[in-house]
């Protein structure tokens, strides 16, 4: 009898054994999964890979940055960061707000200057919105700009033009050409 109450305690202390193990086992993959998930590194194509990315910084003459996107690779040995789906929000030290989003985009880390692709869009804290198919910006200027064809709407009018030039510090707006305009 003895024999069989050892064999019972030694078999029920193995499958407790087992199912915390099996338990452990899990809750350390399932942390792994998604640690994998947050950063994977890929050396073929860039440095790092971030899904989910939100980046903010204050720099230079107060001027604040708010980057997020969908994903955001970054290449350490060109200053390179590219983003998917990116959204930016610009709020300079005289608090005008200005945010752009579109499909793809590159910010040269080191001089933070920036081109956003794709479906461009710019909306000013006054209501105004551009579009556009690229717009840059450039951080020594403080100027955000393109080459392309633009639509600016306010409350009050349409103007379509090709080029559009922005000095944020200044407030200067500029269309380059083929100017139109429709007043409500």
């Amino acid at each position: 009898m003895r024999l069989n109450k050892k064999v019972k305690i030694i078999a029920a202390t193995l499958i407790i054994v087992v199912f915390v193990a099996a338990a452990i086992f899990t809750m350390v993959r399932l942390i792994g999964e998604k640690k994998a998930n947050i950063i994977k590194i890929l050396p073929n194509e860039a440095d790092v890979r971030i899904q989910d990315f939100v980046y903010t910084e204050v720099g230079q003459d107060n001027i604040r940055w708010e980057v997020k996107a969908k994903s955001v690779q970054y290449q350490k040995k060109q200053n390179l960061a590219l983003f998917d789906q990116v959204h930016i929000k610009l709020t300079t030290k005289e608090g005008k707000v200005f945010t752009m989003t579109g499909d793809k985009g590159e910010m040269l880390t080191d001089k933070k200057d920036v081109e956003i692709k794709g479906h461009v869009v710019i909306i000013s804290d006054t209501g105004d919105k551009f579009t556009t198919d690229y717009l840059r910006y450039s951080d020594a200027q403080k100027k955000i700009y393109t080459n392309a064809p633009i639509v600016m709407e306010s409350k009050r009018m349409k103007i379509r033009g090709v080029g559009l030039s922005i000095f944020i510090n200044k407030g200067d707006l500029t269309l380059s050409s083929g100017v139109k305009a429709k007043i409500n």
